[in-house]
């Protein structure tokens, strides 16, 4: 009986200091915080539209981007000043990443489409409907083949049913690192859309046509456009970016035969800082 009361008493004895001691023990670490921040700034901006008679123009527009979570709310260019030595985002507007694996990523985005007015004033424009803003939706493929070399894949739809139609787009981008604060990146691609987005973009339906005295033109699906794009981004320090970059677009098919085109091939230049946080 005394050996059984000493092996129970040797047993129950490390439950008793550990309890004694838990008081003192170290607090379970606290749940990672939510990331968070944002980016602002302002780019000059010069080029085109090749639909029109519309002159070249250089504006300066915001820059700006919130980031909370797995989401995050940006303009075009705040979009890609995030991966300077940070994660890399998604497409411009409101998104989030789905699935990330080692070499490729699933995102998904939302982005105001503006549209374009009509211009009665534009010869080349005359009669053409308005195309409406509407809301669009993106599912976007990323895919690193190799290092510095990208792979992206996207597809859009016009989500409130405005004529706005589908898009899709390919693309191939190399990234040539300067420094460990500088890249530059050089990157072609090819978008195309159906037969309901080139007719509203690009088309003269039959009763606009005759009623301005104009041959009607109603493309079909196909390829829109080929770009050529290269852009410069440097880090000044954890905070502060400046970028640049030129670009070529260069209409095809269809999109470059419409009797609203007036330039099939549109260059481009921005240069811009933003602050980071």
């Amino acid at each position: 009986m005394r050996g059984r009361l000493c092996a129970l008493a040797a047993a129950a004895l490390p439950a008793a200091v550990a309890a004694q001691a838990a008081p003192d023990a170290a607090p379970p670490e606290p749940p990672p915080r939510t990331v968070q921040g944002y980016v602002i700034g302002a780019a000059l901006v010069d080029g085109r539209d090749p639909v029109g008679q519309s002159a070249r123009t250089s504006t300066l527009q915001p820059v700006w981007g919130l980031w909370v979570g797995r989401f995050r709310l940006s303009s075009g260019g705040a979009a890609t000043l995030w991966g300077v030595g940070r994660e890399a985002l998604v497409d411009a507007g409101l998104s989030t990443t789905l699935v990330r694996r080692s070499n490729a990523s699933l995102s998904a985005s939302l982005r105001w489409d503006e549209g374009r007015e009509t211009d009665e004033d534009d010869p080349l424009l005359r009669g053409a409907s308005p195309v409406r803003g509407t809301l669009r939706g993106r599912l976007s493929l990323g895919y690193a083949p190799a290092p510095r070399w990208s792979l992206s894949l996207g597809v859009s739809q016009d989500l409130l049913g405005r004529a706005g139609g589908a898009q899709v787009s390919a693309g191939l981008s190399y990234r040539h690192p300067v420094s460990a604060r500088t890249h530059w990146d050089l990157g072609g691609s090819i978008r195309a859309g159906n037969t309901t987005y080139l007719r509203t973009v690009y088309g003269l339906s039959p009763p606009a046509a005759a009623r301005v005295g104009r041959q009607p033109y109603e493309p079909s699906a196909g390829a829109e456009a080929v770009q050529l794009d290269w852009r410069l981004v440097s880090a000044l320090d954890r905070d502060w970016v400046v970028y640049g970059g030129v670009g070529v677009s260069r209409l095809v098919g269809a999109a470059a035969r419409s009797p609203l085109v007036g330039a099939r091939q549109v260059w481009s230049a921005q240069i811009g800082l933003a602050y980071r946080h």
